[in-house]
């Protein structure tokens, strides 16, 4: 059986049933973004895909037909074998949802073939450039955020992540974007998701909460390392509705940088501050530098700082309506969590 069905159905009965996604799109569309946790069982790889693309252009569709099923011929045993490898992992499941890019010919012919071997095949009516405005959309909803702010090196992640232990929604941006969102913040991170993929990501976290319920939010630029936070998100983060900030001393937060970021290469760390030449100046780059290569990782990092604090500015408002200030002597994060939580309310 094969029915086609809409991206609001799509995404629920992925949630809902556990039900795998098929990705019959060329690897190299795949590999730029996809849907989360979507399965790549190509109909034409790279190169064929090209090759039938060209055909269809200059010649017409019969022929780039005939030429994909020259092609698809050959591994159709390998699809479904692809496929029941993928279905075990969901029970033996015999419904799988499907999608090419506009849910064409790649997905109608793929869905045919299993549909024929046994499955039940949703296929996804308008594809991936359906679930792409459907991603786009999901950044233009009014979400209820509150924001946790403070100055380079207020562990605000970490403070997240307590908050996510105690059951409360949190969004990791930089975790997404895999990136810690400073000059440093590439270190140990691996490749950036592409901007599609880290907003298909983003969108699909966001999914899993209520519209009414909070959300937590860790202050960032509008960019996290060359990842955009979309514009729409980003807008209505600047107009939280409760913003956090952590006033802690800079002695503090200069010993968590070290703990953060003193493994590492001093390679890495030299090239981390390079990049920031301009807006240290000449003089305080030597300074760090010299003292970096000295192995005074703690006064290299008070030196930084400066700049830091310097062009550091409380992001959003003095509204004490939405403001909360939270005064912290050390970095004690349980005692800094139980602080938010008793002046903020959920």
């Amino acid at each position: 059986m094969v029915k086609r069905i809409n991206i609001d159905d799509f995404l629920k009965m992925q949630r809902e049933e556990n039900l795998p996604i098929i990705d019959v799109r060329s690897p190299i569309e795949y590999s730029h973004a996809h849907i989360p946790d979507a399965y790549n069982v190509y109909l034409f790889n790279d190169e064929e895909r090209k090759n039938v693309g060209t055909i269809y252009k200059q010649v017409g569709r019969k022929e780039a037909v005939l030429k994909g099923l020259e092609y698809v011929s050959v591994r159709m045993t390998d699809i479904l074998k692809s496929i029941d490898d993928i279905a075990k992992n969901y029970n033996n499941t015999n419904k799988i949802l499907m999608h090419c890019f506009r849910g064409g010919m790649r997905s109608e012919s793929v869905a045919w073939l299993c549909s024929s071997y046994g499955y039940d095949v949703y296929v996804l009516e308008g594809g991936y450039k359906k679930y792409r405005n459907y991603v786009l959309s999901s950044f233009e909803k009014k979400y209820r955020i509150y924001l946790l702010t403070g100055r380079t090196g207020s562990g605000k992640t970490l403070i997240l992540k307590r908050l996510k232990d105690k059951g409360f929604n949190v969004i990791d941006l930089e975790k997404i974007a895999k990136h810690k969102g400073s000059a440093f913040g590439w270190i140990d991170e691996g490749e950036q998701p592409s901007q599609e993929q880290f907003e298909n990501l983003l969108s699909c976290e966001l999914s899993k909460y209520d519209i009414n319920s909070v959300l937590w939010f860790e202050d960032e630029s509008l960019l996290i390392g060359k990842r955009a936070i979309p514009k729409s998100l980003f807008n209505n983060m600047r107009d939280a509705e409760k913003i956090i900030y952590l006033d802690i001393p800079q002695e503090c937060r200069a010993f968590y940088i070290v703990n953060t970021y003193g493994k590492y290469s001093i390679d890495d760390l030299r090239e981390s501050i390079l990049k920031i030449k301009k807006r240290l100046g000449g003089e305080r780059l030597k300074e760090s530098l010299e003292l970096l290569d000295s192995g005074k990782m703690y006064e290299c990092v008070l030196n930084m700082l400066y700049y830091y604090d310097k062009a550091y500015k409380l992001s959003i408002t003095d509204d004490e309506e939405r403001l909360v200030s939270i005064e912290c002597k050390n970095q004690n994060f349980d005692e800094i969590v139980d602080s938010i939580l008793a002046r903020v309310k959920c």
